[in-house]
């Protein structure tokens, strides 16, 4: 029977069929990886994972049966030693993930056998010694990372950097107080990316073209208080790079800019400088761009910058995606960006903008522009003669109070994703703009609003989530959801909406609806009686119904035809609820319902009918329902059910008839219950 952990206690085993078996063992307190496999199972694991544990020591005995496995995470543990020949049967390994655990010497042979190892992630150790030949068999290993540890020399690193194969280095957080390619002692390397960032490293020398192939560089947050000096002896010792991270370095801007300008052999296309207190007169985005007209990314966020010139990026020609964000600015132009005809994202998040000039909205490439968390407190987006290109616009977490007209957002004719939540519109008194029929995502959560009136959404024929969750709504107008034919998702979550609301056909026209949230509202019935107006009678194609967690003193009862019309939904969460009884013929209106959840309800029993009504169901939840037995699982004879979870009940025992009845259960959580 698939579902039986056998002696693997606590861990849990998910079988897709054949070779693809995983084991999940993570934070279960084991002190040492399970060795005692039921014959059948190890020639089919593929993946092991027992991080979040207090094992202290990896051995042979360990691994041995474990012949087929491909990956193999033990981390967050407190291993302190890996014995020779641990992974001598582990020649199919290709990830091991031994990061945050006691690891202080990598020695000779540590890793003999791992010959398709590819990833190998050591980071948050206290390794201070690589002996030479610890990494002597890896011959496909492409990436490692060993930052945090307290590896402090090159010459400590000898190991690493004689990895031909090796792609990707990760060395950041060791202490390195010099990187001198000198140091090496190796030739040309295949390495594409190396991260050193967070040491305190005071020079970086390269004077041979053994990094020739790297083509993205970390040196974020180096220096740790004292400025860092650089030496490019030949700018064409780093000719591949296209990506310089310079975050938090202790540079001054004529450093940095120098250090630019000695790239010339490159041709960067990444550039980032954030959170290095630059300012306005520090001219460096100007000889940024004249030095690299290539330049696609610049981040250059966290800064000081409050206003720049208007000219900034007359040389920035090609840049896709500027980041501003976290400065200081409380109002932008176009005269700004005027030079950014290529300019397709543009973040001035967490700024102090009050308004929005319309004129931004007309780069003629920009698709996405972020203007979240600033102090935004109207938008009027409809003065300039041609539609913008803009087809994403954050505008969340501002101070917007209402939206007023219907041409507010009129220039956005190709806008696919409007982001409003997080504000404080206490009303939508107009319909939104005509203008906006490709509009598809549609957020206002986290708002004030109360109500909402009919057609206010009449004209966004082609929207497709809808998310008006965590306001204050108690009111909705017959036809508000009027138009929205092709809407498939809506979150009503998080609400005042009370029974009679839903008994008023408000969602009717929603054909197209799949998900349904609208948990954490303050439905309640005063019986399981059948209603005059069941609330979901017309969404014929809804798929997920999530009525969890409702308010007040919860929903304590079900109408017997609460789920009348929902006739293809699979997904019903109705846990939490405060229901203590289920009518015998609830789910006689959801034939095809796969996932059902009614977990912590007082319901002490479970009628037979109840299951009965539903033979397709793939995953049943009753954890806490209180349950003594399981006999109406097992009389149900749920033959597809693949899923069951009935942690904390009262169960004294589980009758051997269960994986009888249940053929195809793969996945079976008991725990938590008196036997």
């Amino acid at each position: 029977w698939g579902a039986t952990c056998y002696s693997l206690k606590d861990c849990v085993v998910h079988s897709l069929g054949g070779e693809h078996t995983k084991v999940l063992c993570y934070k279960v307190g084991l002190l040492k990886l399970p060795s005692s496999w039921p014959s059948w199972l190890p020639s089919m694991v593929i993946s092991l994972d027992a991080s979040q544990n207090q094992i202290s020591i990896l051995q042979q005995s360990d691994l041995q049966t474990l012949s087929q496995l491909r990956v193999l995470n033990v981390s967050q543990n407190e291993i302190h030693t890996i014995e020779r020949h641990t992974f001598s049967s582990q020649g199919r390994l290709e990830l091991l993930n031994l990061t945050a655990n006691r690891l202080t010497v990598l020695s000779d042979s540590m890793f003999s056998g791992l010959v398709n190892l590819t990833t190998l992630l050591l980071s948050h150790n206290n390794i201070t010694a690589i002996e030479k030949d610890a990494f002597a068999e890896l011959q496909r290993l492409t990436v490692i990372n060993l930052t945090s540890n307290k590896l402090q020399t090159l010459d400590s690193l000898h190991a690493v950097f004689e990895l031909k194969t090796l792609g990707k280095m990760h060395i950041g957080d060791n202490g390195l107080h010099n990187f001198l390619t000198e140091d090496l002692r190796v030739t040309l390397m295949n390495l594409t990316e190396l991260d050193f960032s967070k040491n305190p490293l005071s020079g970086i020398n390269v004077t041979s073209n053994v990094l020739q192939n790297l083509q993205a560089l970390d040196s974020s947050f180096i220096g740790m208080g004292h400025s860092v000096t650089w030496f490019l002896q030949d700018p064409c010792f780093l000719k591949g790079l296209k990506s310089l991270f310079l975050n938090r370095v202790y540079m001054k801007p004529s450093e940095l800019s120098d250090l630019i300008q000695g790239l010339s052999c490159s041709s960067l296309e990444n550039i980032q400088l954030a959170n290095l207190n630059l300012t306005d007169s520090d001219n460096l985005v100007e000889k940024i761009c004249s030095f690299q007209p290539n330049l696609r990314n610049l981040q250059l966020q966290g800064n000081n910058f409050t206003g720049l010139k208007k000219d900034v990026f007359e040389n920035c020609t090609a840049l896709r995606h500027l980041d501003l964000s976290m400065n200081h600015f409380k109002q932008v132009s176009k005269l700004t960006f005027r030079h950014l005809n290529m300019l397709q994202v543009l973040s001035l998040a967490n700024n102090q903008l009050i308004t929005v000039a319309d004129d931004i909205l007309h780069l003629p490439a920009l698709r996405r522009l972020d203007l979240s968390y600033n102090k935004i407190q109207d938008i009027f987006l409809n003065q300039s003669a041609t539609s913008s290109s803009l087809t994403h616009l954050n505008l969340g977490s501002n101070k917007l109070i209402e939206i007023w007209s219907s041409s507010q957002f009129q220039a956005l004719g190709n806008l696919l994703e409007l982001q409003l939540g997080i504000n404080r519109l206490l009303d939508i008194a107009t319909p939104f703009s005509p203008s906006l029929m490709k509009l598809i995502d549609l957020e206002i959560s986290k708002n004030k609003l109360t109500s909402i009136r009919k057609h206010t959404f009449i004209n966004l024929s082609a929207l497709q989530t809808l998310n008006l969750a965590a306001n204050q709504i108690e009111s909705i107008e017959l036809g508000a959801f009027d138009g929205l034919g092709h809407l498939e998702t809506l979150l009503l979550c998080s609400n005042n909406i009370a029974s009679p609301l839903l008994e008023k056909n408000i969602f009717n026209g929603l054909v197209s609806l799949k998900n349904l949230q609208f948990f954490s509202n303050v439905i309640s019935y005063d019986s399981s009686k059948p209603i005059a107006n069941p609330p979901f009678l017309h969404l014929k194609s809804l798929q997920i119904l999530a009525i969890n967690s409702q308010r007040h003193l919860g929903l304590r009862n079900l109408p017997a035809n609460f789920f009348e019309g929902l006739v293809a939904v699979q997904k019903i969460h109705a846990g939490n609820l405060a229901v203590n009884n289920l009518d015998p013929e609830i789910f006689q209106y959801t034939p095809d319902l796969k996932e059902l959840d009614i977990s912590n309800n007082p319901l002490t029993s479970i009628n037979q009918a109840v299951l009965e009504a539903v033979p397709n169901l793939t995953e049943l939840h009753i954890q806490q329902l209180g349950l003594k037995t399981l006999d109406a699982v097992i009389k149900a004879k749920l033959s597809r059910l693949i899923l069951l979870r009935a942690t904390g009940n009262q169960l004294q025992s589980v009758k051997l008839s269960l994986p009888k009845a249940l053929p195809s259960l793969l996945f079976l959580d008991i725990g938590q219950n008196p036997f």
